[in-house]
Formats: C-alpha cells, structure tokens, sequence
C-alpha cells in the first residue's frame, strides 16, 4: 500500500511539471552537453534514427517534436531544435544536442556549457519568431567632473507569428474592461422661429367708482 501511494505521488509530480513546462514561451537554465559517437544510428525515444547533420535535441519533460530555442549564454550563439529523445539523466543537466547542434553553438571543443532553454513551438510549428537589438541597461548620467558610461545589454524579445496552425496551444487572455466616462452630449444653440401671437384688446376695467352728478337730498 505504501509503495502504491508513493508511486501515485511521483506520477502527480511528474504529470504537473509536464504540464508547467509546455507553455509556449517558458525558459529554463541549466547545462546543455552533446551525445557521444556511439549513440548515432540508434533508435530514439520517438523511434527515429539519430542523424548527426540534424538539429535534433533530447528533454526530460518536454513533450516530442516540441521546437526549442537554445542559447549559449557564454558567446549568444542561438540554435532552434526539436526534441525527439529523452534524457539527459545526469543531475544539472537539461539538453542533450547531436553534433550539428554543438557545433553551432560551439559546445563540441568545451563539452559542457550554460545555456538558456525556451519553447519557441509546438509539433514541428515554430510560433515565436525570434529579433535582437540593443537596449540600454542603465540611463546615462551626467556629472560636472566626469561622465559614466552606460552598459549596454542585449535583450531578445519575440513576436508570435501570423498564421499559427495548432492553435490549441496559444492562451487566450482576458482583455481588462475600461470603464468609459460617458460624455455628456453638446447642446446646439438652434435657433427657433417664433411666430407672433396676436394681441387680444380686452376691456378695460376701471377701478375708480363713477361719481353721480346729481346731489342727494338731506334728510330733515
């Protein structure tokens, strides 16, 4: 029962890092090493021949024919491969490259190297579409005595391409709703045209009583 239970446990853990790790645009760090002679012309975990001349990788987790840009972190040489085999197993090491791969990031004189793993795509479908430039580290500030330089820092940034076919794999973002202030409508001065009423002569009312001309008699 135990064994059981643990056995449960590894399979969660393992079916959730699988599941963290294929987002598009995820990046891992680690050592990247090169398969040795003897491995080529073998079968892979995807069952295909391993070919020297092809960029082809080896992953733990990520699932297969996952596109997968690597960077040598020493020298930013940058290769996109695919991954069809498993492995590497030894501890800090995340990529495995053929020879085509190493050589282009130039990891076949050193063996080992520090590199930089980031999904690019999905099936065999490149999605992210890789452009450097330059960009300032640090602002530049001005002194009386002397003036400090700045760093300057390469940065890649991506742009996700046009027509994507599996797009199961993009996330939808929600879109935050802005409150728009109504305005209020602007009253145009219009003009109307008045026609004149007619004016109604009434009869005149006089306050003042009328006196009689004619004289009371005076009683006696």
């Amino acid at each position: 029962m135990v064994k059981v239970f643990y056995s449960s446990i590894l399979v969660f853990c393992i079916s959730i890092s699988i599941c963290l790790s294929q987002d598009l645009g995820d990046e891992r760090y680690g050592i990247a090493s090169f398969y040795s002679e003897k491995f080529y012309g073998r079968q892979t975990a995807n069952k295909e021949k391993l070919n020297k001349t092809k960029l082809t990788a080896a992953h733990r987790a990520y699932p297969f024919n996952t596109l997968v840009e690597v960077t040598n972190l020493s020298n930013r040489k940058s290769i996109i491969v695919r991954i069809n085999d498993r492995g590497p197993y030894k501890k800090g090491r995340i990529i495995d490259l053929t020879d085509a791969g190493a050589k282009k990031l130039r990891l076949n004189k050193i063996g080992l190297a520090k590199v930089k793993v980031k999904i690019v795509g999905f099936e065999g479908e490149q999605m992210l579409i890789p452009y450097q430039h330059l960009s300032l580290a640090t602002n530049p500030k001005f002194n009386r005595k002397y003036y400090q330089k700045t760093r300057l820092k390469y940065k890649k940034k991506y742009r996700l391409k046009r027509n994507i076919i599996h797009k199961k794999y993009l996330k939808k973002r929600k879109r935050k709703k802005i409150k728009s202030k109504k305005k209020t409508p602007i009253k145009k001065n219009i003009r109307k045209k008045t026609v004149p009423k007619k004016q109604v002569t009434k009869p005149s009312k006089s306050s003042k009583k009328v006196k009689n001309d004619r004289k009371t008699p005076k009683k006696k």
